[in-house]
């Protein structure tokens, strides 16, 4: 007689369970079936860039897979690794600047690019030295991360050609790999470097005055539509057989750069990537890459671009720039991404 009321109090919670397991399945339903839709993207990355700190957000929050791609990421030690996968067909997505795609489709293959970042670089200084112009630079020691034909020295060049000034001949140059330049500049082996924004970050966090902003540079050129210089590149023949993936893409991008600009405690998650030893560098290194975030490319970007070819052509001749004297540009994706 009492064995029924206790199994009939039972029934209830019996049925929450039941209710609970239902509800866990669909959850698990739904999530198999979009991973099964979403289309891959194999993506080619350094494997200590900057790209890194995105595409771990991506993925970490799902963005790809809310848009309908699944990034699939391939860390590799370096440029020329990754770009030899694109290339190869080995990845279908890596990051690089509009002038090697501009080459590449000189060459054949009919590359685009879509702006990841309008970062370019600065030129900071020894600790003790005066600069106060570029006429200043004449007779000093100056370090160039990228080689000869690096772009931030080739703007800095062009500017200073504009007020009578060969750099070249006016100065003594070093070239080399960033680390050993900021090295070389923090023992005082050099008076001034050129140098990629996010080695520029780690030297003002130390206290090393920036002569200038490349981005300013580029303004005094004439150059006033906050160029992105790194993009997200893929074949052309790729975006026109998936467009959706390269919407997907940009749309993924877009959601981790919200996320990163607008909530602070995300940076938590991609810290150890940074590889900022201190809070001054991790707050420069943050404060940098948020200002190198970029607009979506517009008429006025595709021509300074063609602006910039023609001015850096005119410096770098074809070692930099290859055959073609004019841009391509075929080599922008600009298809709507709304």
């Amino acid at each position: 007689m009492n064995a029924l009321p206790r199994t009939g109090s039972l029934l209830p919670s019996t049925r929450m369970s039941v209710s609970r397991v239902m509800a866990l399945l669909l959850v698990w339903l739904c999530s198999s079936l979009a991973n099964a839709q979403a289309a891959p993207v194999r993506v080619a990355a350094l494997k200590f860039g900057t790209l890194n700190w995105e595409l771990e957000t991506l993925k970490r929050q799902g963005f790809d897979q809310r848009h309908g791609i699944d990034l699939q990421v391939s860390l590799l030690a370096g440029m020329s690794a990754t770009r030899t996968a694109l290339l190869s067909g080995a990845a279908d997505v890596i990051v690089a600047d509009w002038i090697w795609v501009s080459r590449q489709r000189q060459q054949g293959q009919q590359l685009q690019f879509v702006p990841f970042s309008n970062a370019i670089g600065e030129v900071l200084l020894a600790k003790g030295v005066q600069v106060e112009s570029l006429a200043d630079l004449a007779g000093k020691r100056i370090g160039i991360a990228g080689g000869p034909t690096s772009k931030g020295w080739l703007l800095l060049q062009a500017r200073a050609l504009q007020q009578g000034l060969d750099l070249k001949q006016a100065t003594e140059q070093q070239f080399g790999a960033p680390p050993l330049l900021n090295a070389a500049l923090e023992r005082g082996q050099l008076d001034a470097l050129v140098t990629f924004w996010h080695f520029g970050a780690r030297l003002k966090a130390q206290g090393y005055p920036v002569f200038t902003d490349l981005k300013q540079v580029s303004r005094e050129l004439g150059l006033n539509s906050e160029l992105p210089m790194l993009g997200y590149v893929f074949h052309q023949s790729w975006a026109e057989r998936y467009p959706e993936r390269v919407r997907g893409l940009v749309r993924a991008s877009e959601d981790a750069k919200n996320l990163l600009q607008h909530q602070p405690e995300a940076w938590a998650a991609i810290r150890p990537l940074m590889r900022a030893d201190d809070e001054a560098s991790f707050e420069q290194l943050k404060q940098g890459y948020l200002a190198g975030r970029p607009k979506p490319l517009s008429p006025e970007q595709v021509a300074d671009a063609a602006k910039m070819f023609a001015l850096l052509y005119r410096i770098g001749g074809e070692q930099l720039m290859g055959d073609a004297e004019r841009l391509d540009p075929a080599g922008f994706w600009l298809a709507d991404a709304e």
